[in-house]
């Protein structure tokens, strides 16, 4: 295993409250793609999927829609890749990750509607990155999963919506969130944050739940990070760090009550409406 004593020795400190940093997150980024040797950098690509998956939907949705510059993938490979799914070889194209062409296909085979493309294609993403070999990044994208299946059945039990359909993925927790009817959906002991989340949603004030939510993330990172301090493992939590800091930064109180509505107003536009 690769180890970065100098790369990790000359992180800036952050802390979640900063409101400035002196290296930013594409900066940061691109600095690991020249640090980080070959099995190791091939990782980063799990952290860009964020990107590329939004990239995809909104190319889907309208052909010149601008691209998320953070995403690799040109508008003309989606194009390519789409056009392959009917041919015998699935193998997808270069730089396409395995699990975007079992999307495309499953939009090509009508079994994902247009509504659910978003939930599906993150569920998709989950699957992939649990089959990845680093554990760091099963675990971190496991956990980041679960943290917001939680957050988004506990919206929805407050505003009466239907659970069932807005969880993404289909692990133990999902499941726990689709069929328990207890408090903490019975998941004290197989995601003991749920707690801590059901707390922070007696908050009224909207940015402080995020900013607690932001909390529970970084002491998960500090955690998965002991005995992995010079590793790929801290660089990369010094990664989704960095991110969470940099989504703060633009942030405001306006923005807050704008997200939460959207949230919102998305989870009742996916609620599915029964055939007569």
């Amino acid at each position: 295993m690769s180890q970065y004593y100098y790369e990790v020795a000359g992180l800036p400190d952050i802390a979640p409250d900063d409101v400035k940093v002196s290296l930013g997150y594409e900066e940061y980024l691109s600095e690991l793609m020249t640090a980080l040797s070959g099995r190791d950098a091939r990782l980063l690509g799990y952290f860009r999927c964020k990107y590329e998956n939004t990239n995809l939907i909104s190319w889907l949705r309208d052909k010149e829609s601008p691209m998320h510059p953070l995403g690799l993938i040109a508008p003309e490979t989606f194009a390519n890749q789409l056009q392959a799914v009917g041919c015998d070889d699935m193998t997808p194209l270069a730089g396409v990750p395995a699990y975007m062409l079992e999307f495309m296909r499953e939009i090509d085979e009508g079994t994902v509607s247009r509504n659910e493309w978003e939930n599906r294609l993150t569920a998709l993403f989950y699957d992939y990155a649990a089959a990845s070999r680093n554990a760091f990044v099963r675990d971190w994208f496991a956990f980041e999963q679960n943290l917001s299946n939680v957050q988004v059945a506990l919206s929805c039990r407050k505003y009466g919506l239907d659970i069932e359909t807005q969880i993404v993925g289909d692990n133990e927790v999902c499941q726990a969130l689709r069929t328990s009817t207890a408090r903490d959906f019975g998941l004290s002991e197989l995601f003991p944050q749920v707690e801590t989340l059901l707390r922070i949603g007696e908050d009224a004030d909207l940015l402080s739940r995020e900013r607690k939510v932001d909390q529970i993330k970084w002491d998960y990172l500090s955690d998965a990070c002991i005995g992995h301090e010079f590793s790929v493992e801290a660089l990369l939590s010094y990664l989704v760090r960095l991110q969470s800091i940099e989504r703060w930064m633009h942030l405001d109180p306006k923005q807050g009550e704008e997200m939460f509505r959207t949230l919102i107003s998305t989870l009742k536009e996916n609620v599915r409406i029964p055939e007569e």
